[in-house]
């Protein structure tokens, strides 16, 4: 019988295989289950389009809009030849990059010493439904969540004491995060905080390492800067509404949020891991905000790194509550976090259901129907012909009766438009309208002069709305 003084060295061993392993496989499961459940929304219909040109076109692209995010239209240009375009295929790599921010999380609580802080991290990462919302999403947040995760585990590494090989691969996770995604670098207020708290004189270090990861944005800084204009002009100034808000859209659950927010203010303490893990869940948020209000920037997916921060704070808690209490303290998460594990997989919360709009338009479509776009729809009204584009087959597509560019031609994202509506509807009996946002009257807004032209030779004969579009099937008035 193995000497009862074994036991706890051996338990320790153990913690430290599965610390990170486990909850990757959690989160594993809990990103594939309903991954192709809702259809992509404008924003991941962008991700789409872009692997739909060819590499000089995407160049081009790039030049003209979205440069801030071009690494990762690169990389999933690459991924998409070799795994195709589906759905599924579109948002794999967002899942990988949320198994493997799992695995991180894990591998931080044993660097601090504490795998079953670790592990219990990890999990809490897990079960959260923001996790399975953005590792199910064809953008670049939950591999700037990883990237953000490398980087504060490297900053941990470097609070025990710094090396050059540490200092380069801090500074290389910088690089890549900021490529990602560069409002993610928000980051780095938290890290030289919890520089300037547990460790100030390690300053004169970590400030040149972390310039040094910035050094090769540089380029990318300057074109996005040109291009922040139609980039996050469309974002709101940051108000007390988008506050109140916070603990659902952060964790994807307001009562898993708030759990989680007084779990973290009970893990504050002056110890390493606690310091880093505050400053990592609450400064990026609080810095964005603060900017938000005068700039348009915020938006809480661009800090969904912070919640690495979160679940880091609840795991060094729980693991000084003991074994049950925190088995417990975790499965309690865990059922709690269902309601929002449902609704983070309705098209909802992704603030579009383009599987309506989809099947609506399959089922009524005759032959020498036409459509005409939202162009200029909030939202943005550009990538709605991306939805007919990526789903319909193309003899079961109302013909586009206004389109003159295509979109994604010469650098151009947007489509260009026939300025004489009227010709280009001509003797078209049926048409198709289809807009961004919910409309009491489907012709309200539309852009230049279709309003004007479709209100005066067709009649509206019946209104759709889902959630996020508005589809309306127009009759023509009989000639007299």
């Amino acid at each position: 019988m193995e000497p009862v003084s074994d036991a706890p060295r051996r338990i320790e061993v153990w913690l430290r295989q599965v610390c990170w392993a486990a909850p990757a496989v959690v989160t594993l499961i809990s990103c594939l289950i309903g991954i192709t459940g809702p259809a992509l929304w404008a924003d991941e219909l962008a991700t789409w389009g872009i692997t739909t040109v060819s590499w000089p076109e995407l160049w081009k692209q790039l030049d003209g809009t979205d440069a801030s995010i071009g690494p990762y239209y690169v990389f999933i240009r690459l991924w998409t030849t070799v795994f195709g375009d589906s759905d599924l295929a579109l948002r794999l790599p967002s899942t990988f990059a949320m198994v493997a921010t799992a695995a991180v999380i894990g591998l931080i609580g044993r660097r601090l010493g504490a795998p079953r802080a670790g592990l219990i991290a990890g999990l809490v990462f897990a079960v959260l439904p923001i996790t399975a919302r953005f590792g199910q999403e064809a953008r670049p947040y939950a591999a700037a969540t990883l990237a953000a995760a490398v980087a504060t585990l490297l900053l941990i590494r470097m609070l025990e004491g710094y090396t050059l090989g540490v200092g380069l691969a801090y500074a290389l996770s910088l690089t890549v995060l900021g490529a990602l995604h560069l409002v993610a670098l928000s980051l780095l207020a938290g890290h030289g905080l919890a520089v300037l708290v547990h460790k100030r004189k390690l300053l004169w270090r970590w400030i040149p390492t972390a310039v040094g990861g910035l050094v090769p944005l540089i380029p990318l800084v300057l074109i996005g800067r040109r291009q922040q204009g139609n980039q996050i002009g469309w974002i709101p100034l940051a108000d007390l509404h988008q506050l109140e808000a916070y603990a659902n859209e952060m964790f994807g659950s307001a009562v898993v949020g708030g759990a989680l927010l007084v779990l973290g203010a009970a893990a504050l303490s002056r110890e390493r891991g606690a310091v880093v893990a505050a400053c990592v869940a609450v400064t990026p948020a609080a810095a964005l905000f603060t900017v938000g209000t005068v700039s348009h920037l915020w938006q809480q997916r661009y800090v969904l790194f912070t919640v690495v921060g979160w679940a880091l704070l609840a795991g060094l808690l729980l693991a000084k509550r003991g074994v049950v209490a925190a088995a417990a303290a975790v499965a309690t998460l865990a059922v709690l976090s269902l309601p929002g594990q449902v609704s983070v997989r309705k098209p909802a919360f992704r603030y579009q259901d383009t599987a309506a709009v989809v099947t609506l338009l399959k089922t009524t479509y005759r032959p020498g129907d036409g459509i005409v776009y939202g162009l200029q729809d909030r939202g943005p009204g550009v990538l709605n012909r991306d939805i007919v584009a990526h789903y319909i087959p193309a003899d079961m597509r109302p013909t586009d009766l206004l389109v003159d560019r295509p979109m994604r031609t010469d650098g151009w994202m947007v489509a260009s438009e026939h300025q004489d509506v009227a010709a280009r509807l001509g003797e078209t009996q049926r048409i198709w309208v289809l807009r961004l946002g919910e409309y009491g009257d489907p012709l309200d807004g539309l852009d230049g002069s279709k309003s004007q032209v479709l209100g005066e030779g067709y009649d509206v004969q019946e209104t759709w709305r889902t959630t996020g579009y508005t589809v309306a099937l127009l009759i023509r008035k009989a000639t007299e």
